[in-house]
C-alpha cells in the first residue's frame, strides 16, 4: 500500500509524508474516522513510507528490501494487532490469524470488521484479547532488524478488552525506543480516553463522491453511471460503496418483493399478500430484516422524490421506473406512521416473534395506510 493508493484524504498524506521527512514521528497515532475511510490503509502506507529506504516525491519507492517485504505485509520490523476470535480457551493471538488477514488485506484494505469476522468465524464476536498484550511486550523487546523503526499497527483498537488496554496504555506512557504504534479506528469514542491522549489524532475525513466513483471504476472495470451511483450513495465510504456493488443482485430481489408489497397492498389482495409475506419469510431472519431496512429506504427516497429535486434523488435506474408513480401514494400523511411500522416489525423479528405473522400484520397496516 503506497500513499498514492490510499484513497482521498490529500492533504492528511502529505503532512505524514512531510513529519517522516523532517524526522518529527510521534511515537503513537491514531487515525481514525467513520468506517470505510482509509484508516487501514493510510497506517500501512504509512508504515511503508517509514521503512521505504529509498523515499521518491512524497512516497515509497517500491523497490527498496523494505517495500519488497512490506508489498507482502511481511517485514520483520512491522507487527500487526487486530480482533480474532477463539475457538476454544487457548491464549490465541493475532499472529495465530495473521496468514487470512493479509490475505484479505492485500485484496482490500477498506475491509470492514464484518468483512473480517465473516473471513474467520460464522456468528462470533471478535475482540483483542488480554493475551495480545503479553505477544506485544515481547515483540517490542526486540530492536529493529533492518528498518529505522518498529511499527505495531493496531486495528480497530476499539475491541480491546479493559485489561489489554490498560497494559498498553503502560506502554504508551513508557514507550520502546525506536517503535512507533499505529493505532486504525473506526469508532475512537470507544477506546479508553487515557490512550487516546497519549496519540497524535489524525482524522480521515468522508472521501469525496468524484474520488470514490473514480477508484470503483479503477478496481472493478465498472461504468461511470454504475460508479458514480454507488458513490453517491457512500456517504463518503469506499467500504460502503464496495458493498452496494455486491449487493445488487440482493436488492434487485428486495425491489421485486416491495413492488409486489405495494401493489398487492392497494389492491387488497389478502390471499396473495399471504402468500408473498410467506415467501419472504422462508429467505430467513437476516434477510427480512434487511428487506425492512430496504423498504424503509425506499418509502423514504418516493417522499423525497416529491419534492422534485434531482439532487436529493438516490434511486437506481429500476426503483425510479417504479417510483416515479408509487411516490404520489407517499406523503406527509402517512410517511411517518409507515416507516414506524417498519421500524416496529424490525424490533419484533428482534424479540422472537414469528416472523410470518410479523409480515402479515404489517402488510395489512400498509392496506390502509396507503390509501391517506
Amino acid at each position: 500500500m503506497f500513499f498514492r493508493d490510499v484513497i482521498g484524504q490529500n492533504e492528511l498524506k502529505k503532512q505524514l509524508a512531510n513529519s517522516v521527512d523532517n524526522g518529527r514521528i510521534p511515537h503513537a497515532q491514531l487515525f481514525y474516522g467513520k468506517q470505510g475511510v482509509g484508516q487501514l490503509a493510510l497506517a500501512l502506507a504509512y508504515a511503508r513510507y517509514l521503512c521505504c529506504q529509498n523515499r521518491i516525491d512524497g512516497d515509497s519507492c517500491g523497490v527498496c528490501p523494505s517495500c519488497v517485504k512490506l508489498s507482502k505485509m511481511a517485514h520483520p520490523d512491522l507487527h500487526f494487532v487486530f480482533p480474532i476470535v477463539k475457538p476454544d480457551s487457548k491464549n490465541y493471538t493475532s499472529d495465530d490469524f495473521l496468514p487470512e488477514f493479509r490475505e484479505v488485506v492485500q485484496e482490500n484494505a477498506y475491509l470492514t470488521f464484518d468483512n473480517w469476522m465473516n473471513k474467520i468465524s460464522v456468528g462470533k464476536q471478535g475482540f483483542i484479547y488480554t493475551s495480545e498484550s503479553e505477544n506485544i511486550v515481547r515483540k517490542l523487546n526486540f530492536k529493529a532488524y533492518e528498518a529505522p523503526y518498529k511499527v505495531m499497527i493496531i486495528w480497530l483498537p476499539e475491541k480491546m478488552q479493559e485489561s489489554c488496554a490498560n497494559k498498553l496504555l503502560k506502554i504508551l506512557e513508557e514507550p520502546y525506543s525506536g517503535t512507533v504504534f499505529l493505532l486504525a479506528s473506526e469508532n475512537s469514542e470507544q477506546i479508553i480516553t487515557t490512550i487516546r491522549s497519549r496519540t497524535q489524532q489524525h482524522y480521515l475525513s468522508p472521501i469525496p463522491q468524484q474520488e470514490i466513483s473514480n477508484a470503483l471504476q479503477q478496481k472493478f472495470q465498472i461504468s461511470m453511471s454504475d460508479a458514480d451511483f454507488c458513490a453517491r450513495n457512500a456517504m463518503g465510504s469506499f467500504s460502503l460503496a464496495q458493498k452496494m456493488l455486491n449487493d445488487t443482485k440482493r436488492n434487485e430481489f428486495f425491489l421485486e418483493k416491495f413492488i409486489s408489497l405495494m401493489r398487492l397492498a392497494w389492491t387488497k389482495d389478502f390471499l396473495n399478500l399471504r402468500m408473498l409475506t410467506e415467501s419472504i419469510e422462508k429467505q430467513g431472519k437476516i434477510e427480512v430484516k434487511e428487506f425492512l431496512s430496504y423498504a424503509q429506504k425506499m418509502l423514504r427516497e418516493n417522499f423525497i422524490l416529491n419534492l422534485n429535486n434531482q439532487k436529493l434523488n438516490y434511486l437506481t435506474k429500476e426503483e425510479l421506473n417504479f417510483s416515479v408513480k408509487f411516490s404520489q401514494f407517499i406523503n406527509e400523511r402517512n410517511i411517518l406512521q409507515l416507516m414506524e411500522e417498519f421500524q416496529n416489525a424490525e424490533i419484533e423479528i428482534d424479540q422472537n416473534v414469528n416472523v410470518k405473522i410479523v409480515l402479515f400484520d404489517l402488510s395489512l397496516k400498509i392496506c390502509s395506510l396507503l390509501k391517506k
